[in-house]
């Protein structure tokens, strides 16, 4: 974390030499990381639909009464990401991330691999995707010894949060939405429970670029942002409930200016969401999921925290 100040806020210049100023640490953890068993399933109609998922040898901590469930959507603006990153130290990213909540509190981690521009991906693929997940966990999963009650959460990082915002926000989901959240848990099911968004550009201000208009649409980077999105539904008298559940914003200190402003005006804007907002201290837009599972406190912290939070929006 000491290197990371030094190389700025821009997510292409901290990129590269953000991890490998992690490497060394996943790699001396590279045993412990393995020893959480991980599946890998399909869960949608084309080849890139598979997911990988992280299975806990522990009982979830207390206060968990349903099986705790994370489904995490990696970034990569649109263009780039796997979950497993097999070009970077020996393949343990994104498999630090399913360990850490899997080994130490008994949470499930679903790592999902969502469609890219190259798979011809355009606005709303990265909802229909989380989407597609989360009917995966309800029809797939659910079916599996112990998990007949699952408590889920959503995390999405920067990209991976934008598909997941789109997924909470935009009507094409609210039917899915609705078969998964309530205030109280009546029986057994799927319930979602809390939606983390790490790292996230609700909207991209003057930008446009030619990946923000191919994903978005032509005319479309705003009105197809988050912020876009609720702005739009609320100008409908439509403005999105999530009964139930609790929306977390993460920002790290070293993210892009953008990041802090356009999170506090979704923040803002979302009156009708039980939501809250932190900034991750020392961390930058790369750092927070490569700190896990390295075994040192301060960059683990946020994770530590992120559990919490799984805790205080399970089923009671």
């Amino acid at each position: 974390m000491d290197k990371l100040r030094p190389l700025g806020r821009g997510v292409e210049d901290v990129l590269l030499q953000t991890f490998a100023a992690y490497a060394q640490f996943l790699i001396a953890k590279e045993s412990e990381i393995r020893s959480t068993r991980r599946e890998t399933y399909t869960y949608g109609p084309t080849d890139r639909h598979k997911l990988d998922v992280y299975y806990p040898d522990k009982a979830p901590v207390e206060p968990f009464k349903a099986k705790p469930v994370l489904a995490f959507f990696y970034g990569g603006g649109f263009v780039s990401g796997n979950r497993v990153n097999d070009l970077f130290a020996h393949s343990l990213v994104f498999a630090n991330l399913g360990h850490f909540f899997a080994s130490r509190y008994g949470v499930t981690v679903v790592v999902a691999d969502y469609r890219l521009l190259s798979h011809g991906a355009k606005f709303p693929s990265g909802g229909e995707d989380v989407k597609l997940t989360v009917d995966w966990v309800a029809n797939t999963l659910s079916k599996e010894e112990g998990y007949e009650s699952i408590d889920l959460f959503l995390l999405g990082n920067s990209a991976g949060g934008i598909h997941v915002s789109t997924y909470l926000l935009a009507p094409d989901f609210k039917g899915s939405r609705d078969a998964v959240t309530a205030e109280e848990r009546t029986g057994a099911g799927v319930l979602l429970r809390g939606a983390i968004l790490l790292g996230v550009p609700y909207h991209w201000g003057k930008e446009d670029n030619i990946i923000l208009r191919t994903y978005l649409g032509e005319g479309k980077i705003r009105e197809n942002s988050s912020l876009g999105i609720l702005e739009k539904e609320k100008e409908k008298g439509a403005e999105p409930t999530l009964p139930g559940v609790k929306v977390r914003l993460l920002v790290s200190e070293l993210d892009p200016e953008l990041m802090y402003e356009s999170a506090q005006q979704f923040r803002k804007e979302w009156t009708k969401a039980d939501i809250s907002y932190e900034v991750l201290e020392g961390h930058n837009h790369i750092s927070p999921q490569l700190g896990l599972s390295t075994g040192i406190e301060r960059e683990e912290v946020w994770g530590v925290d992120l559990a919490e939070f799984l805790k205080s929006g399970a089923t009671k």
